[in-house]
């Protein structure tokens, strides 16, 4: 089965200490898995990473400060996480990387079936994007310590509604490297 993985939102405004949505130490915890999710994934399936990326007028700014504006330093995926040639980047206005983008096209084009999630937030983001690909067809699995969420509370309930709900794997790294 063709298979990508996703990094959802890997950007500096949500996951470094000056950014203007830090999601706390919490988030730094998982830069390094995620590389290595990455760099081990590249030779066997497309990489894709999301970008929040808003316009300075966003509506989304009467939900949340103001974070990702197009073309900021903030808006950038982070230096622990390195963007190759060959990676496709998915720029997006709203939590799930499918509304108003083309990753479904990416997908279909590339023959997708199955995707792997990583990134933040596992509520917010990796939740919505799960959503909509299963609902759109796609087998999903979220690696679980390549996710996180502002608390305890938050990243179970997102990791349990998206396994009871969209009908996701949820594994580990060490389960997405065997798979390889």
């Amino acid at each position: 089965m063709n298979s990508a993985l996703v990094v959802v939102d890997m950007q500096k405004d949500f996951c470094y200490a000056k950014g203007k949505l830090f999601g706390g130490e919490r988030i730094t915890k998982i830069f390094e898995r995620i590389s290595k999710a990455v760099s081990s994934a590249r030779e066997k399936m497309p990489v894709i990473f999301t970008q929040d990326w808003h316009r300075k007028d966003d509506p989304e700014f009467k939900i949340w400060p103001e974070h990702c504006v197009a073309d900021t330093e903030g808006a950038e995926i982070i230096d622990e996480i390195k963007v190759e040639k060959d990676d496709y980047i998915i720029k997006k206005r709203r939590y799930s990387a499918f509304f108003g983008t083309d990753l479904d096209l990416v997908l279909r084009e590339l023959g997708v079936e199955m995707l792997y999630l990583t990134g933040v937030l596992t509520n917010i983001c990796v939740l919505h994007t799960a959503g909509d690909a299963a609902l759109r067809g796609y087998e999903v699995a979220v690696i679980k310590d390549c996710t996180e969420a502002l608390s305890d509370y938050d990243y179970e309930y997102a990791l349990k509604h998206m396994k009871n709900i969209f009908n996701a794997r949820i594994m580990m790294l060490s389960e997405f490297l065997q798979e390889l």
